[in-house]
C-alpha cells in the first residue's frame, strides 16, 4: 500500500500540543481523516483518528461519555462502576477508530505525514518572507501639500482675488468713485426744452 497524498490543515492560533489535523490517501482511493500532529517532550508524533469510551444506561441502553453522571437520552444517574469496568486496564479514555497492526507501517505513516507538516510549515514561512520583502521594497509616495505653496512675488495677488471672492460671497459690490464732471460737458448737452406748456390749453 502506497501513501499519494497528506493534506495539512492547522489547529489555528492554539496554545496547546496540537498543531495539525491531516488526511491521508492510499493508493488514490482511501482516505483516513483527522489524523493529528502531537507535539510532545520528546518531539512531533502523530494520533490516529478516536472517539472518546462510552458505557450504556442501565434504563434506556443509550451510549453515553465514560465517566457522565446522568444518562443524555433520559437522565437518569449512571452508576459509576460501569465506567470503572470499562476503564479497567487502559491508561487512555479514548479508543482509535483506524490505527496500522504493524510498526513498520505506522512509522512510515507517521515520517509522510510529518514531513508534510515540515514542508507546510517552510511554505508558510516563505510566503510570509516574500510579503515582508515586497511591503519593505514599495515607496511611499510623496504626500501632497496640505496648503498651498504661496510666491512671495505672487502674494498680493493672491490676497486680492481672495477678497474679491469673499466680496462676491456676502454680495457686495466694489464702490465705484464717480469721475469728476468735465467742463465741456454742459455746453455738449442740448438746451432745455421750454415749450412744454405749449399743448396745453
Amino acid at each position: 500500500m502506497e501513501i499519494t497524498e497528506v493534506r495539512v490543515s492547522p489547529a489555528g492560533s492554539r496554545e496547546d500540543k496540537l498543531k495539525a489535523f491531516c488526511s491521508v490517501t492510499f493508493d488514490n482511493c482511501f482516505v483516513v481523516r483527522d489524523i493529528r500532529v502531537i507535539e510532545g517532550s520528546k518531539g512531533l508524533f502523530i494520533a490516529m483518528p478516536s472517539r472518546k469510551l462510552t458505557v450504556r444506561c442501565g434504563g434506556c441502553g443509550f451510549k453515553n461519555v465514560v465517566r457522565s453522571h446522568y444518562c443524555n437520552q433520559c437522565g437518569d444517574s449512571i452508576d459509576r462502576s460501569l465506567s470503572d469496568q470499562v476503564e479497567q486496564g487502559r491508561s487512555k479514555l479514548h479508543a482509535d477508530i483506524a490505527h496500522p497492526i504493524l510498526t513498520e507501517f505506522r512509522e512510515e505513516i507517521q515520517d509522510h505525514v510529518l514531513d508534510a507538516y515540515e514542508n507546510f510549515l517552510d511554505d508558510q514561512e516563505d510566503g510570509f518572507s516574500e510579503d515582508s520583502r515586497e511591503r519593505s521594497v514599495e515607496k511611499p509616495t510623496a504626500r501632497a501639500p496640505r496648503g498651498p505653496l504661496e510666491d512671495e512675488h505672487h502674494e498680493p495677488q493672491v490676497k486680492r482675488e481672495k477678497a474679491e471672492s469673499e466680496a462676491r460671497f456676502l454680495g457686495k459690490t466694489e464702490e465705484k468713485v464717480p469721475e469728476p464732471a468735465d467742463e465741456d460737458s454742459d455746453a455738449a448737452m442740448p438746451p432745455p426744452d421750454d415749450n412744454f406748456s405749449t399743448g396745453i390749453f
